[in-house]
């Protein structure tokens, strides 16, 4: 199960496992981004990242470009490094500055 919670005005995080088992329960934040005109999604507390987590970060991405705002992915694992590097996605979680 993955968990969305807001640490600050503009950070939120993203722990637990982003896997396909729990993004459908994250569906509903993606409609919460239009409270946001900046936003950080601290990542480093992932315990698992699977493809289906990997397309949701994605998803949420071009979400904020959509809506212009400016999105920035912060932190990381190894694990999930390692499966951004296999889908060659660097460029698809980079910042979106609007």
């Amino acid at each position: 199960m993955a968990t969305w919670q807001e640490v600050s005005q503009n950070t939120v995080e993203l722990s637990g496992e982003l896997s396909r088992h729990s993004v459908q329960s994250l569906i509903p934040v993606v409609a919460r981004l239009k409270g946001y005109e900046q936003l950080s999604v601290e990542l480093s507390k992932l315990s698992h990242v699977d493809s289906a987590g990997l397309a949701f970060l994605i998803e949420l991405q071009e979400r904020a470009s959509k809506l212009k705002l400016c999105l920035n992915f912060v932190g990381s694992t190894a694990a999930l490094d390692k499966l951004i590097a296999l889908y060659n996605a660097d460029s698809l979680l980079a910042p979106v500055k609007n």
